[in-house]
């Protein structure tokens, strides 16, 4: 059996990281593609604990990319949040040390 560090999770588009996001943030009701995170309590200090979340469920487990403060904004909406996590799970490994995105 491979290490944990040695999985490969799933494919990682837009649609998929944007269903994974409306089931991680709803409670009770569903969540809209269209809602804004900071409408859903969703802040900038949330950010982390969120990308952790899919980058357990859709990336190679410990060893997805980090993410920085300026890739998600809370006026984003749920939809051009899962575009810019889905960008950065398809970019692991496709840029060198010195490259900036």
């Amino acid at each position: 059996m491979p290490a944990e560090t040695h999985q490969h999770g799933r494919i990682a588009n837009a649609e998929t990281v944007s269903a994974l996001l409306c089931t991680l943030l709803s409670d009770e009701d569903d969540v809209a593609e269209d809602a804004v995170l900071s409408d859903l309590g969703i802040g900038a200090d949330d950010f982390g604990d969120l990308w952790d979340a899919v980058r357990e469920e859709l990336a190679e487990r410990t060893m997805g990319p980090e993410l920085d403060p300026s890739d998600l904004d809370p006026h984003m909406t749920v939809a051009e949040a899962a575009e810019a996590m889905a960008a950065l799970l398809t970019r692991t490994g496709d840029r060198g040390d010195d490259e900036q995105w």
